[in-house]
């Protein structure tokens, strides 16, 4: 009976011994999976930052890219570059602005843990001063194009005025050199006519009255049939006659009738200048 209950205790313990080894053991898993959790958590937190501060400093580097872009526009392609500039202020913007939000929830995350976690805490605070120098410099940017646009469109103006002035004086010099060249043509401009004696009194350009002098260009005669020429070019006036008669009071050192004895004549005027000045009209009878 005695070694009966010797048995019964002896089982008891070792009973009781299993009973607390297994909660031991029970307690130690949890711990475990928790630590496990608690350190994937703060893994996969360290990786979200770390990515984090890269596409920060992405941005970073873009920014610096448009900046370039905008103080290296060339004359001709000044518009396009300025609204691709603009473009990508505002894709980079969008972005950013997705950072600040990722950010501050990832302040919030480690301000709730208590942890203390000062090299997250540090890092945190230094990629909100990135992103707030990153806002700093594209308001900066915005600035300076809109103050790009604001001088183009002056000196758009400007040009512009130039433009219209240079047309105005352009206009104006053609004007003169077209009135100059049409005075200068009116004053060069020479007229003859050739006709029968019969044919020039018809027309009035000669006039004789009974016993009287014979008359030229005094009254009222048939413009039309004078022949318009240049004197600076009209060098001889071929008659088609065998007999030439100069009318209107020519130079005569300023001209020579030429041309075989019984053969067609021909006026050669040989001093332009004196055989025009005194008269722009030219009558010749011609028989």
């Amino acid at each position: 009976m005695k070694k009966s209950l010797l048995f019964l205790g002896a089982a008891v313990l070792l009973l009781s011994s299993c009973a607390g080894n297994q909660k031991k053991l029970e307690e130690d898993s949890l711990r475990i999976a928790e630590l496990t959790s608690q350190y994937e958590e703060a893994s996969t937190f360290n990786d979200s930052l770390m990515l984090l501060m890269g596409d920060i400093y992405t941005g970073l580097d873009s920014i610096n890219s448009q900046e370039g872009l905008l103080y290296n526009m060339g004359v001709g392609d000044q518009g396009d570059r300025r609204a691709e500039i603009r473009h990508n202020l505002s894709v980079i913007k969008e972005r950013l602005a997705a950072n600040k939000k990722l950010l501050a929830e990832m302040e919030a995350k480690v301000n709730a843990a208590g942890n203390n976690n000062s090299v997250q805490a540090k890092t945190i605070a230094q990629l909100r001063q990135h992103i707030e120098q990153q806002d700093a410099k594209i308001a900066q940017l915005e600035a300076e194009l809109s103050s790009a646009r604001s001088t183009i469109d002056t000196l758009n103006v400007r040009v512009a005025q130039g433009e219209e002035q240079v047309r105005v004086e352009t206009a104006a010099k053609e004007e003169a050199q077209a009135a100059a060249v049409a005075a200068e043509n009116e004053a060069n401009t020479v007229y003859y006519a050739i006709g029968t004696n019969k044919e020039l009194k018809q027309k009035g350009l000669l006039e004789k009255k009974f016993l009287g002098a014979t008359k030229v260009l005094k009254g009222d005669f048939d413009a039309s049939y004078f022949v318009t020429a240049d004197k600076r070019t009209l060098k001889s006036i071929p008659c088609n006659a065998k007999k030439v008669k100069i009318w209107t009071n020519m130079p005569e050192s300023s001209y020579r009738i030429v041309g075989e004895k019984d053969g067609p004549k021909t006026v050669e005027i040989v001093n332009p200048e004196r055989f025009w000045s005194l008269s722009s009209h030219l009558i010749i009878q011609v028989n």
